[in-house]
């Protein structure tokens, strides 16, 4: 992700962090703010997959400026982690009468991201099985046809052995 998408999503964040608080000063309640929290949550974790690709491309060698990149890196968690405790003071303190929403909805989201994660590694692991399926068949077919041609030069050999020693018996002594 360039920076100017990653300054985009700070800006989204910032904005639903700002539109929440705002609703709930005004007496709002937390189902109004559904889009700003569904938004500031859409651009933490567009901010997240930024700084994963960052560190990916980092580990490639594909960066040039590495300090660069981690204190990008760096700042960008730092000001999603304090943007978030300020959205979760919002919805603890400011909502008066739905204090669990903001644990019940992390516990969601984190439920929700490890069964992504979890159905991801299946799928890796079901296509890394297939393409060791394929494989296995392939160097199976290969030591098959390995084992014919030694069984098919192993009986010519011993064709041609078995015929030299049955001319040298019936032409050994006529020369």
């Amino acid at each position: 992700m360039d920076p100017i998408t990653v300054g985009a999503a700070f800006a989204i964040a910032k904005a639903a962090v700002a539109g929440v608080k705002e609703a709930i000063a005004l007496g709002h309640e937390i189902q109004d703010c559904y889009k700003d929290i569904s938004a500031f949550f859409t651009a933490q974790g567009q901010i997240q997959a930024a700084v994963v690709q960052q560190e990916h491309d980092q580990k490639l060698g594909k960066q040039k400026d590495a300090t660069a990149e981690a204190l990008d890196a760096m700042f960008a968690s730092r000001q999603m982690y304090r943007m978030e405790v300020e959205l979760r003071e919002a919805l603890i303190y400011g909502s008066g009468n739905e204090s669990g929403l903001y644990e019940e909805m992390c516990q969601r989201r984190d439920a929700i991201i490890q069964a992504r994660r979890k159905a991801l590694e299946d799928e890796a692991y079901e296509i890394r099985q297939r393409q060791y399926a394929i494989k296995r068949k392939k160097e199976q077919r290969i030591q098959n046809i390995q084992e014919w041609l030694a069984v098919v030069v192993g009986v010519s050999i011993s064709s041609f052995i078995m015929y030299a020693v049955w001319w040298m018996f019936k032409h050994g002594g006529d020369e």
